[in-house]
């Protein structure tokens, strides 16, 4: 056969299936016909399936995309949700993307046809359940008149006989049962009820007949799957069982239990239901009931045990069994006592519980038991009889508590209160604990010992603490202002704390005052009285010894230090405070290495506490940073401080500030060098100088000058070369005779310091300079400003510049000059691309008189004019060179010239 291919509009789709359905693969309706929309006006598109339909045949719970297409090729019953209930019979078949229902409504009646308001156009022409309809339509038309003939004669006759058979069968079921019974037709109708069923209801039996078991008790709160699942029933005439919450006339609800069994003629069909509603509400609420109690029970963390009349375990929970270490099979139909009862348990408890328990009272105790390994443990037993309706004992119910801990904390407590009293009773302090009522709880022996009180301490708890103070008040010194401060003390409750009390004997006592608070209760009164009189003068006799010396150490000129084993300081005097910067309430505390020590100190400072400890005196000398931030150096004389025990408990130190006498050692000594210095080169300028060769040579260039240019046109080539050699020498010996000269001013001239551009300083350099055209001066980055001589520096990059510029033997040579600032100095650098300086003489190239670089002209005093400048400033100057590649000479100037 050839598979035809057909396509529809949703037009004509509609003329021919108007109960037709579209829905895509998952479940989501898409399209309906126009005769479905008109019996369910609820329905829209792109909304769930399942949303609308229950499938009642074949049953199917919960209906998915998965599971769908188990619905194909067969027989299929829908039945929308709501109370509108509508049925649907057809078929699905599955489409390209979704599937397709064709079918048409499940009508009982013409009644029902009408009551869904529907008319043959609503109908497809093809559809036979149409011909049924016209067919009914003129049946009923054509039979009206014979059938209200013969339904009067036959429903008389037929009527006779159901209701002998009906009231036989009512009567047999109506007086066994006080639950409501109906009769139904198979569709589902009722057409007999008993009055149970009216008053668990609240319907009238008029309200009742011709409507369905679902009609009559459906509500919100009906479970839908059993209501479907009896529907289903229905339909397939079987019987049921079901349970949900059935609605009232009047508000209000029950949980219905319908057991429904069909009846059935000679050849097996169904002609009738019978059905028994009960209402099992109470019996619901007691099994739920039962439920949570059972489930409290078990998560309860303290053990319970439900027992029978005669004691015998019935149910533990796992709390129980956890604690005593048995099993469930191990506990059930014994008794606790058997099971738990142990050699130090208290026969006299015992007799209690078995006492309460025979007569059905309640029983409270706390008793000792044991686990099945034969640990002991206390527990709280709290049970009780649990009775029937006719008030006879059914069980025993109890809930134990293990209190094991709470015992062992309690006997801890007693044994620690028993401790405390000891302790009270024997303290060097007299002890007075008053009650809220300003009665005596509590007083020791050395209390009654202080006031010459005889009595026994114990004797006096329950007295007036009021008559007490004015039968003790002529002890003290003011007895009037003891009683008032007494009085005051109570009224304002603020505990005070070793309050000064004098007595009339002139011993001195210490009172301390706490008032006891539970919570924000007040409990009572704590009273301590100690005799500090020897404590008291010995105290004073300190403290006069103690102002004398710190008097002493006061206006010592040289500062006194006193420092823990951790470096922590414990004492300064005004002096040390006043050298140091700080005040004396700042040092206290304070680590002293971390207030004064540098990375100079620090090793000195170890090397001179390692001694310490070890018992040593010494004295050295210490570079320190005060608070200013100023370097001071102390000379320092410590020793180890000792306890009373003759254990070093830190150190003492006298320091005095020597920072004056350094400064004139060290200047001392750079005076003595630069006069070495300026003498040696002295010297050296007065050798020189004394030769008078600067004049000669100026002659001589004169002279050899005159000669060239009144003979030039008669001197060959040849002496023309020789006189050119006379001039360079001249002139290299001119240029040696004021690089001489320049060197000893260099060291020699006064000096003028004042804050300097370096920058201005290297733009003049390279003005004075001759630099080719093939050589660039480049100032890598801003140069700062220092306050140094002018001159020196003019000469220092002058030389430097001049030199690097003089030796570039590259088509393209750059000089490129920049600098570095560290903490405390400034690095300089002016790096070349020219020949570079071997290895074997870059630590002579600043030696006077020493070149090495074959240039006719170079004089080699330049660099050395550069190396004493250079250490006039306490700096530093070397290079990095490799042949071939360039140069790098390094400078290195400290931003004080490196004086202290």
């Amino acid at each position: 056969m050839v598979e035809t291919q057909f396509t529809f509009t949703g037009s004509s789709l509609n003329n021919i299936f108007p109960f037709y359905m579209l829905i895509d693969e998952n479940l989501i309706i898409k399209s309906f016909g126009n005769s479905i929309a008109k019996i369910m006006p609820e329905l829209k598109a792109d909304k769930l399936f399942t949303g609308y339909f229950t499938v009642v045949r074949p049953f199917k719970e919960n209906v998915t995309a998965e599971n769908f297409k188990s619905l194909l090729n067969q027989l299929v019953v829908i039945t929308s949700k709501g109370f509108n209930v509508t049925t649907l019979r057809g078929q699905f078949e599955q489409q390209k993307n979704g599937y397709l229902f064709i079918g048409s409504p499940w009508l009982m009646s013409l009644e029902e046809v009408e009551h869904k308001k529907l008319k043959p156009t609503d109908f497809a022409h093809h559809d036979s359940l149409l011909d049924i309809l016209h067919v009914l339509s003129n049946q009923e038309k054509n039979n009206n008149e014979l059938k209200n003939l013969v339904d009067t004669i036959d429903k008389q006759r037929k009527q006779l006989k159901i209701d002998k058979e009906e009231l036989n069968k009512i009567s047999l079921i109506a007086s066994a049962n006080k639950n409501g019974v109906v009769f139904t037709y198979p569709q589902g109708d009722i057409f007999w009820c008993n009055e149970a069923f009216e008053h668990i209801t609240g319907f009238s039996k008029e309200e009742i007949i011709g409507k369905s078991l679902i009609e009559v008790g459906r509500g919100k709160l009906s479970n839908k799957k059993e209501i479907y699942r009896m529907i289903d029933a229905f339909y397939k005439g079987e019987a049921f069982d079901v349970e949900y919450i059935h609605t009232k006339k009047r508000k209000g609800t029950f949980r219905s239990k319908i057991t429904g069994q069909p009846i059935l003629d000679s050849r097996g069909s169904v002609i009738q239901y019978f059905a028994i509603i009960e209402d099992v509400t109470v019996e619901k609420e007691r099994e739920e009931q039962l439920i949570l109690l059972s489930s409290i029970a078990e998560k309860n963390s303290n053990p319970v045990l439900i027992s029978d009349k005669d004691g015998k375990i019935e149910w533990v929970n796992s709390s129980f069994l956890e604690l005593t270490e048995y099993t469930l099979e191990e506990v059930l139909k014994q008794r606790p006592d058997t099971l738990l009862h142990g050699p130090e348990t208290d026969p006299k408890t015992i007799n209690y519980l078995n006492e309460q328990i025979k007569n059905g009272l309640p029983f409270y105790c706390e008793i000792i038991n044991y686990t099945k390994s034969k640990q002991k443990y206390w527990v709280r037993i709290q049970g009780q009889a649990l009775h029937d309706e006719h008030g006879k004992i059914k069980k025993y119910f109890t809930i134990q508590e293990d209190i094991s801990f709470e015992k062992e904390f309690s006997q801890q407590l007693i044994e620690s209160e028993n401790r405390l009293n000891s302790l009270i009773a024997n303290l060097q302090s007299g002890i007075l604990f008053e009650s809220a009522h300003n009665k005596i709880l509590l007083v020791n022996t050395k209390f009654c010992s202080l006031f010459e009180i005889d009595a026994d301490p114990e004797v006096m708890k329950g007295l007036d603490c009021e008559l007490l103070a004015v039968g003790v008040k002529e002890y003290f010194k003011n007895p009037n202002h003891f009683l008032q401060r007494i009085e005051e003390t109570l009224r304002q409750k603020e505990i005070i704390i070793a309050e000064i009390v004098e007595l009339a004997d002139g011993r001195i006592l210490e009172r301390t005052f706490i008032p006891i608070f539970k919570g924000e209760q007040l409990d009572g009164y704590l009273w301590s009285y100690e005799d500090v009189t020897i404590k008291k003068k010995y105290r004073e006799s300190l403290e006069a010894e103690r102002e004398k010396y710190s008097n002493i150490i006061a206006n010592m000129n040289m500062g006194l230090l006193e420092v823990g084993n951790d470096d922590t300081i414990k004492l300064a005097n005004q002096s040390f405070a006043e050298m140091c910067g700080y005040t004396i309430e700042e040092l206290l505390g304070q680590k002293a290495s971390d207030l004064f020590l540098n990375k100079h100190s620090i090793p000195i400072f170890e090397e001179k506490i390692s001694e310490r400890s070890a018992g040593l005196s010494n004295s050295y000398e210490l570079p320190v940073n005060i608070k200013s931030g100023e370097r001071k150096y102390w000379l320092i004389s410590g020793a180890p401080n000792y306890n009373v025990n003759g254990e070093i408990i830190g150190s003492i130190g006298i320091h005095l500030d020597i920072t004056e006498q350094k400064k004139l050692e060290r200047q001392k000594e750079q005076l003595l060098k630069k006069l070495e210095n300026q003498n040696e080169r002295l010297n050296e300028y007065a050798h020189m100088v004394s030769h008078d060769l600067k004049s000669p040579l100026r002659s001589i260039h004169s002279l050899i000058t005159w000669i060239k240019e009144d003979n030039e046109k008669l001197f060959n080539k040849e002496t023309q070369r020789y006189f050119e050699l006379i001039e360079d020498k001249v002139e290299k010996m001119d240029n040696l005779i004021q690089g001489i000269l320049m060197y000893s001013k260099v060291d020699s001239s006064k000096e003028s310091t004042e804050k300097i551009d370096l920058n201005e300083i290297i733009q003049n350099c390279i003005t004075i300079i001759h630099i080719p055209e093939n050589v660039s001066v480049t100032i890598k980055k801003k140069l700062p400003t220092i306050q140094i001589d002018r001159f020196r520096m003019q000469q220092l990059f002058q030389n430097l510049i001049s030199n690097a510029v003089n030796f570039i033997d590259k088509d393209l040579g750059f000089v490129d000059i920049d600098f570095v600032e560290n903490a405390n100095d400034y690095v300089f650098s002016i790096k070349d691309n020219g020949q570079g300086i071997d290895t074997k003489y870059q630590n002579k190239i600043f030696d006077l008189f020493q070149s090495f670089s074959g240039e006719e002209k170079a004089t080699g005093i330049g660099l050395s004019i550069v190396k004493r400048i250079v250490s006039i400033y306490n700096g530093d100057i070397w290079i990095e060179s490799t042949l071939g590649l360039g140069t790098t000479f390094f400078i290195k100037l400290p931003k004080n010239h490196g004086r202290a």
